[in-house]
């Protein structure tokens, strides 16, 4: 019999609202006024990425310098993570990903959150869902405080490579599992395509006509 796992992408999925942005605001407020008063340099960098100026790790990566500035140690990357998390959810939290967890978790799925947010916040919404492993973005303080990405940022086909490490680490090959996977975006096409049952929620138009030709279901969350 296979191993079923339920994967889920994080942002406009099982939150309803992509995260990033709003942590670096969050994370601001509470480092000081300076770091707020940066935030139209984060917007003309986000601008930036979007001429194809720059990659999305870097673009995370100069976020992370801007917004957040030094920390003093992993563990103040951690406690800002759980306030974040805090101040978010319940109420960010998609009823309809709300309901598909609870169901795949009944039909004996393992529930795998696999997504490019950072990890010192998506780890600690994953714990509060219920889910049994997190994909994420890694990170790293430097002993000068620096909060540096560890490893590629987790997006697009890096998923995949992550999810067939995951896979190994448990000694399940790709043959002996099931996976369905949500994500609101086209970007994990990757992802979708590897599993056996994709589900894009809340697509935009242009993702919805890929859906179509790819053999992908559709659904709304919210």
């Amino acid at each position: 019999m296979k191993r079923l796992y339920a994967l889920y992408d994080l942002d406009k999925t099982v939150l309803r609202h992509a995260s990033f942005t709003p942590f670096l605001i969050f994370a601001a407020r509470r480092r000081s006024p300076l770091h707020v008063a940066l935030l139209p340099l984060w917007v003309l960098a986000m601008g930036g990425y979007k001429l194809g100026l720059w990659s999305r790790g870097a673009l995370k990566q100069f976020g992370l310098r801007l917004m957040v500035g030094r920390l003093a140690n992993d563990a103040q990357a951690l406690a800002l993570g759980r306030a974040y998390v805090d101040h978010i959810t319940p109420g960010w939290i998609a009823p309809g990903a709300a309901r598909a967890i609870d169901a795949d978790r009944a039909e004996g799925r393992e529930l795998w959150l696999v997504t490019a947010a950072m990890a010192f916040y998506a780890e600690e919404i994953g714990r509060r869902l219920g889910f049994d492993r997190v994909i994420a973005t890694g990170h790293e303080v430097t002993r000068d405080g620096r909060v540096l990405l560890r490893g590629d940022n987790c997006y697009g086909a890096t998923k995949v490579a992550r999810m067939e490490e995951a896979l190994a680490e448990e000694g399940v090959t790709r043959a002996e599992a099931d996976f369905v996977f949500y994500s609101d975006s086209a970007s994990d096409a990757p992802l979708f395509d590897w599993s056996d049952r994709a589900v894009l929620v809340n697509g935009s138009a242009k993702a919805r006509r890929k859906a179509q030709g790819s053999g992908w279901e559709v659904a709304t969350f919210y």
